[in-house]
Parts: structure tokens; sequence; C-alpha cells
């Protein structure tokens, strides 16, 4: 097991520099080295000195009552990437953020050897689409009547977690978080009401588009999808959502934008010892 250096992060980004698309890559080492708030609660791990080649990485967040833990690999065995969890001896709770399909099988068997039943684990799966950036430049974003656009604060962050599906126990820090560290988006009316939202989430997808019932069929949500699109595009990342098994409606509403299905990762929650 080895410590990268916060030095060395950069490095360990550049190795997923070919892929973009990538939730658990580029982007998402790369919000990390430039949240400086958040430097003394993040380590990097990774398995010997040919880092560099493989890629084969460990990052955990420690995020107040719980470790957020990121993990990839490119090249590496995914024999070492268990040997390297197993070593780490996480005993806190702890929540896998969007890995690969292909890493399912690492982390379950993780959790087994900490003796817990997979069918009691706390999973969800969801698609990844992407939005090329063709389509990006092709958006129009013009307002609708009586309705402006502007990024949202903290006072907005309990309407945000009450309306979500997977609200928690952990999620209003989680969606304070989003709106406090990353780019976000609110519209409001002429009073200043927030009527629907879209944040982004620290692994670069969007994430928590709603719109209160009262304004639905208004085209909400479609211009705060393209607003974001635009913002996060500016940036040099990729405009990438994540959208749950099973809500196909969602899925419909993005492939109408544009975007497309390009991948599946998969969100676990572990319980402490």
């Amino acid at each position: 097991m080895l410590e990268l250096m916060r030095n060395q992060w950069s490095l360990l980004r550049d190795v997923y520099q070919e892929d973009r698309t990538n939730l658990t890559g580029y982007d998402l080492i790369n919000i990390y080295i430039n949240c400086n708030d958040k430097a003394h609660d993040v380590k990097i791990y990774t398995t010997n000195n040919d880092w560099l080649e493989h890629g084969t990485f460990v990052l955990i967040h420690d995020n107040i009552n719980k470790l957020d833990i990121y993990l990839n690999t490119l090249n590496g065995s995914l024999r070492e990437l268990e040997n390297l969890l197993s070593s780490l001896q996480l005993n806190d709770r702890a929540w896998f953020f969007g890995y690969r399909q292909a890493l399912k099988l690492t982390v379950n068997n993780f959790c087994l050897e900490r003796g817990l039943s997979l069918k009691k684990l706390d999973q969800m799966e969801t698609y990844v689409y992407y939005l090329p950036k063709r389509a990006v430049e092709s958006f129009n974003c013009r307002l609708i009547a009586d309705i402006y656009l502007a990024s949202l604060s903290l006072n907005h962050a309990a309407l945000v977690d009450e309306h979500w599906p997977y609200r928690s126990s952990d999620s209003l820090a989680l969606i304070k978080d989003r709106i406090q560290s990353y780019i976000s988006v609110g519209a409001f009316d002429g009073n200043g009401q927030l009527l629907a939202w879209c944040l982004r989430s620290v692994q670069g997808s969007l994430s928590n588009l709603y719109v209160l019932p009262s304004y639905r069929r208004l085209g909400l949500a479609s211009l705060l999808v393209r607003h974001m699109a635009k913002e996060i595009a500016a940036t040099g990342a990729e405009v990438l959502a994540t959208i749950a098994f099973g809500n196909e409606i969602s899925q419909l509403f993005f492939e109408k934008l544009g975007f497309k299905l390009i991948d599946s990762i998969v969100f676990t929650m572990v319980p402490g010892l």
C-alpha cells in the first residue's frame, strides 16, 4: 500500500486523461485537487510504485460521520484492488460512490470479508448518460417569461433535500456540500421564489434535477439542464448525468435532449463494524 502525496494527485488524474466520461477518473480527482477546504480530509492510496501505468487507486474522503470512497483501475489487477481495500482496514460506515460494474465483485468481496450479507447491503445501480459536445453547442438557453436563473445558496438546501427521492440522514449535508462547492442553478420567479433546480455531484454528473409540481410543463427542467450543460462544458469537463435503473421517464427526457447511454455504475452503503 502506498499513499500518494497531494503533489502527486495531478499525475494520477492525468492517467485518466483519455477517458473523460469515466465518473471515477479525471474530473473526480481534479475536483478534489481544487477543493482546498477538503484537503485534510482526503487521502488517496495505490498499490505500488507502478501506479502511473495501471492507475489503481482508492480515494477516501472522511466526511464527518462516514467515509466517501471512490476506486478505480485502468490496467491493474482487480485482485490487487481488493487487497488494497483490505489493507486499509476500513471499519467506519462507508459510501462506495459510482464505481463501474466491473468493480462490483471487488466491493462485494470487501463486504463479504467483513461478514456482511450482500442481500442486506444498501445498493443502487444507475445508468450513465453522456451529452456530446456538438449537442451542447446547439443548445438554446432562452429564458422563460418572468423566470430568471441563478446559483443556489445554502438557504435552499433544505427545500432541495425535502424533494429528493433518496433523502436520508446524510442527504442534507451532501446537498449543502454540492451547493457550496460545485456548479448549481435554480429557476426563480419575480419574487425570488425557487421553482426548480439542478445540482452537480462531486463526480461531475448532473444531480437533484427537480421542478415543483405547480410549475411543471413550462420547460423549466430542460432549461436548467441546457444551462448546466453550457456551464460544465465551459470548464472543459464532459457533460454527464446518472439515472437510476427503472426511471424510464428520466431516461426519455435526457435522450430527447441528446444524451447518449454509455455505461452503468453502482453505489453501495456499507455499515460500520
